[in-house]
């Protein structure tokens, strides 16, 4: 068995170094990235269904040595990950979290390409090599007679000069989703029309298998997937990856609301067409998810808002509607939220005069269109799979709310106060009165698990005739228990997969009086509501009593004489009552 190395050993050419190689030798090209890994460990990705013959078929290919033949790749992140901008290092921190063992013990060569030579500009922190990257890029196919094969929706080269340089095109159209399942008719097609070609192939993982296969019958084949957006991106000099309106964009899985151009040449250069049904490729592409509305209250965040919004349209659950309900904000906030709608268009930005975040929340609810609902705070952010993991929890256990363990981060410190480690993972379903018993509960940080928004995906049925009060501090503690009290099951997954932000802005001496009566008053409402309910109280009243002792406390050290006083005559009574009975 080989020994198990780190992630650190793990070699990566450069790009120029692997496009050096590739053109030296001409050498077929089989590109790993986070999509195959996920396939090969037993998940599906947006736009492949998870193949067992596929994933086997990966593995081998990922397991092979690179060599003049074949050059096979990995992301260039196992060094100097800071060459990347922010977005980036946290997608693949979070990715190596994930899989840092399965790439222990199966990238076993001395060396490997880059992923990344068909990713040369958008996620790049220095973005002035690029124009050097895709000179090297386009010399691949100098001159050459190509054969592209790939989705439908994809139109690699149409409306710019990627492809203009070589001799002459040719392509086969393949479906944009499941292309595997067509596997044997795309490469019956191909090697129709490949003698004296270059094979150049956006098909997704499809792509590795069809290169190898290709490769061992000798031809070159090189797998090139997202050269397409990264070109146009490049061309119009973009910050953010903004979706293309007339073709496929990468990470835009869905490939919602194109608007395909009539382009004569285009068509010229179809040679095959393989397993395309368009009637049913419409309907697959409407029905293709569960829509999820993540409803985002902001207000004065700008130091934060991007690192939230780009945790979130990273999504590896790609069907959501993200509804950005600018609650008056004075500072860039409403701006970014503008610049991220125009590149997404899953993202709607609702602008409102300045009302709290209750108002934020009750405004989203009111306009979103997803079978699910889910929150989260703009100062906050996600792992990658924080929603397909929500959603596969309450799928699979049919709940009416799946919910998750958080980490909490301190902006000052920059460190974590709390966190989930791989360690404490464990997943539950609980009964209503089950899980209303576990605020008590400070293991895990249960306790406010339990009460806030975030962490959690709803029905969209449960909140029919809940709102959020308005003008309230403490709104989740008022609002969300009578969403449990509507469900029949709940999923929890003690998984860290949101990041809560720790600030230091702090209350008013007034603000932490009101909060103080907020905290009283909830829990007195709720035990009223579940007695009338018949429910078990004992738990609550136990929490009940914790709080007006920490309240008490907190209203003697304030100075709020007259509420510390109320909270003591309470207190007094409930001492009394105890020793009497």
């Amino acid at each position: 068995m080989s020994r198990k190395r780190e992630l650190s050993e793990i070699q990566v050419l450069p790009i120029l170094e692997s496009l050096r190689f590739i053109e030296q030798h001409r050498s077929s090209v089989v590109r790993f990235g986070d999509g195959e890994i996920d396939i090969i460990n037993g998940e599906s990705i947006p736009y492949q269904d998870y193949d067992e013959q596929l994933a086997v078929a990966l593995k081998l290919i990922l397991q092979r040595p690179s060599s003049e033949d074949l050059l096979v790749c990995l992301p260039d992140v196992f060094q100097k990950i800071e060459r990347y901008n922010q977005n980036a290092q946290f997608f693949w921190k979070s990715h190596f979290e994930k899989y840092e063992n399965f790439y222990q013990e199966e990238c076993q060569s001395d060396w490997y390409g880059s992923t990344f030579l068909s990713r040369p500009y958008i996620d790049l922190e220095d973005k002035s090599l690029s124009v050097t990257y895709f000179a090297a890029i386009r010399n691949l196919w100098q001159g050459r007679d190509i054969l592209l094969v790939e989705g439908e929706t994809s139109r690699s080269g149409v409306g710019n000069d990627l492809f203009a340089n070589a001799n002459s095109i040719s392509r086969i159209v393949c479906p944009s989703k499941n292309a595997f399942d067509h596997y044997d008719e795309i490469m019956e097609g191909m090697l129709e029309h490949v003698e004296g070609k270059l094979v150049i192939l956006m098909l997704g993982p499809t792509a590795k298998v069809l290169a190898y296969d290709l490769m061992e019958r000798g031809y070159q084949a090189i797998d090139l997937g997202h050269i397409d957006s990264e070109y146009e991106w490049y061309q119009m000099k973009a910050k953010h990856k903004i979706k293309l309106k007339h073709k496929h964009t990468a990470e835009f899985n869905w490939d919602e609301e194109i608007e395909f151009a009539q382009d004569e040449a285009y068509e010229r250069q179809i040679v095959a067409t393989v397993g395309i049904e368009p009637a049913k490729e419409e309907e697959a592409i409407v029905t293709a998810g569960e829509t999820i509305s993540i409803i985002v209250p902001v207000y004065n965040v700008e130091r934060y808002l991007k690192r939230c919004l780009d945790s979130l349209v990273k999504q590896t659950y790609v069907d959501f509607e993200l509804l950005l309900i600018n609650d008056g904000s004075t500072d860039n906030s409403a701006l970014i939220c503008e610049e991220y709608a125009r590149t997404d268009s899953r993202i709607r930005v609702i602008h409102q005069e300045n009302a709290g975040p209750s108002a934020a929340r009750n405004r989203g609810l009111e306009l979103a269109r997803g079978r699910y609902i889910t929150f989260v705070d703009s100062d906050d952010f996600v792992e990658v799979d924080y929603l397909e993991n929500l959603h596969t929890a309450l799928e699979k256990n049919e709940a009416d709310i799946s919910i998750c363990n958080f980490n909490s981060f301190n902006e000052e410190r920059q460190s974590f106060l709390f966190s989930i480690t791989k360690e404490m993972y464990f997943e539950q379903t609980y009964t209503v009165e089950e899980w209303l018993n576990q605020e008590n509960t400070a293991k895990n940080n249960l306790y406010l698990t339990f009460t806030f928004s975030p962490l959690k995906l709803f029905k969209r049925e449960l909140f029919d005739g809940i709102v959020f009060p308005i003008g309230r501090l403490r709104e989740d503690d008022a609002t969300i228990y009578k969403l449990y009290l509507k469900a029949r099951k709940i999923a929890f997954i003690n998984q860290g997969a949101y990041y809560y932000s720790q600030r230091s802005e702090g209350l008013s001496r007034n603000g932490m009086l009101d909060d103080i009566r907020s905290m009283i008053g909830n829990a007195e409402e709720r035990i009223a509501l579940l007695v009338t309910l018949g429910y078990d109280v004992r738990e609550h009243v136990d929490s009940y009593i914790k709080r007006l002792k920490k309240c008490q406390a907190d209203s003697l050290r304030a100075g709020q004489i007259h509420l510390y006083q109320d909270l003591t005559a309470k207190l007094d009574l409930i001492e009394h009552y105890q020793k009497e009975k």
